[in-house]
């Protein structure tokens, strides 16, 4: 199974070590591509050029992906980009939301029936819940 996570990058507050623990949880379940565990967070590093690769690789990667798992604890408009465009192509999607956030999910991602939300509390209650949530996915 091909995955695709998504997380605030540029703008994460931080939350570079959750991603990396969470594609850690997903890289049991298949092969994962994320943005978050690229070089890509300095924009004086990559400048337009480097944007406009990140874009391409990223719809490429979403595209040839079987299910997007985006964190959505941090608000983050590229996140809301790579969700509509997964959804707007047939790719199912699961939002992962940890309820000691100091943001509010979304309304547009936690009000769409046809993204599952998942909120947890620890990285062992996430790590259950996406084990049920994947095996459907399971090949």
């Amino acid at each position: 199974m091909k995955l695709f996570f998504a997380g605030a990058i540029r703008g994460g507050g931080g939350y570079g070590k959750v991603y990396r623990r969470i594609i850690s949880l997903l890289n049991s379940h298949g092969e994962v591509y994320s943005e978050a565990t690229n070089d890509n967070g300095d924009p004086e590093k990559e400048g337009k050029k480097g944007d406009r690769a990140i874009h391409g690789r990223t719809i490429e990667a979403i595209r040839n992906s079987n299910l997007v798992i985006a964190e959505v604890s941090h608000p983050s408009i590229g996140v809301g980009y790579e969700i509509a465009l997964a959804e707007s192509i047939g790719i199912p999607v699961v939002a992962l939301y940890h309820r000691g956030s100091e943001h509010h999910i979304s309304a547009m991602i936690a009000g769409n029936e046809k993204i599952v939300t998942l909120p947890y509390d620890t990285f062992e209650e996430l790590g259950s819940l996406l084990e049920k949530q994947l095996a459907p996915y399971a090949t």
